[in-house]
């Protein structure tokens, strides 16, 4: 299943995981239990859920920026934490992430690198 993550160092990464252990993968990606937003139909923001409670936790920048281009809003003064990963949307399921998601980014000035082994 094709991802891209995108880390609290302002880097995009398309990479390949395992589809048939997709939640534990996502799980290693973001660094503990997984949460969800919605950025489109198509589209999910998946992120540590407790990551704001790890000290020295930093702010996602590009996750950031991507909520804003949806008009997304958060809380006041909240803010995406760590690094994430954008997985496709299909019903209930998480697939890989639809190639449009990388021109979205690419037009917000946010180049996607691809990495090809599995994660």
């Amino acid at each position: 299943m094709k991802v891209i993550k995108l880390t609290t160092a302002g880097t995009a990464e398309q990479l390949i995981i395992d589809d048939e252990h997709k939640l534990a993968a996502l799980q290693q990606l973001v660094g503990g239990y997984v949460e969800k937003i919605s950025i489109t139909e198509n589209v999910d923001l998946v992120s540590h859920d407790e990551v704001k409670f790890i000290r020295g936790h930093k702010a996602n920048p590009i996750a950031g920026r991507l909520l804003r281009h949806f008009d997304i809003a958060l809380q006041p003064d909240d803010y995406i934490a760590g690094d994430v990963v954008l997985v496709g949307v299909d019903d209930a399921d998480w697939i890989s992430v639809p190639d449009s998601t990388a021109d979205t980014l690419a037009y917000l000035g946010f180049e996607v690198t691809v990495k090809d082994e599995a994660a």
